[in-house]
């Protein structure tokens, strides 16, 4: 029916019957299809407007059809992402990695992250935060509800933090309102990410303007050519430098 030329549609036609093993069937076309391709073959009004037309929309009819099946296939496997789809993690106890495969995938990812995070800080040194509950006040915490790595290293490496109480506690916040639980808090997150991301920056530039400062100073001095009066700028240096840097190396409760 859709051939755009007689030849191409009356050879169809005759396929159809050549390989028909049922002689009934044979003459059912023979007497029905044969004669009259120019009532029922679209190569008939190809070259009509209305031909045209309808064509244009049997194609955009087919193009909706076959966009809206791909849709619906890849809504399945979201959902089954979702809801069924477990993470994996090396470095997470076996304990909390149960928990957290608990929770829809998207949050796993979340979690687990926050998780992960705390070989991080232990790399660079930092220590326990020394949280006695669940009140962290860093960013990650307010945004998504969800256990931080400042909870998970203190539930590692000091208090017990995150009881089969507390995981049911987290759970039942997404089951009882989903994502809705995000909705009122995204004014709130949008103006403190901005105010922090403000003064981290206005800090860094102070560090960057003292540093560039002493590196200056020191220059001037280096290139007097005077080694004592150079040690002496070294040492005094060092004397008001390192007092600094022992204390916040020792102070447990700060938290990146």
């Amino acid at each position: 029916m859709h051939k755009r030329t007689k030849i191409g549609c009356e050879n169809l036609v005759q396929d159809a019957i050549n390989h028909c093993s049922v002689p009934y069937i044979q003459n059912y076309i023979k007497r029905n299809y044969t004669k009259n391709t120019e009532k029922w073959g679209l190569w008939a009004r190809q070259h009509s407007p209305c031909f045209y037309r309808s064509h244009q929309r049997i194609c955009a009819v087919h193009n909706i059809v076959n966009i809206d099946y791909k849709k619906r296939s890849e809504a399945k496997i979201a959902s089954f992402d979702f809801c069924i789809k477990k993470i994996s993690a090396y470095s997470v106890d076996d304990d909390i990695l149960e928990e957290i495969k608990k929770f829809p995938f998207p949050f796993q990812q979340l979690i687990i992250k926050e998780a992960c995070a705390v070989m991080n800080r232990l790399e660079k040194g930092k220590g326990v935060p020394g949280l006695a509950s669940l009140d962290c006040h860093c960013l990650f915490r307010h945004r998504y509800l969800l256990p931080c790595k400042h909870i998970f290293h203190e539930h590692m490496y000091g208090n017990k933090l995150l009881t089969s109480d507390v995981w049911q506690m987290f759970r039942e916040i997404f089951e009882e309102s989903g994502f809705e639980v995000y909705e009122s808090r995204e004014s709130f997150i949008e103006y403190v990410q901005t105010e922090q991301q403000k003064r981290a920056e206005d800090r860094r530039i102070a560090v960057g303007e003292l540093t560039e400062r002493m590196r200056d100073r020191y220059w001037r001095v280096e290139e007097t050519g005077d080694a004592e009066r150079t040690q002496s700028f070294i040492s005094m240096l060092e004397a008001t430098v390192n007092p600094i840097i022992s204390r916040f190396d020792d102070n447990s409760n700060e938290k990146t």
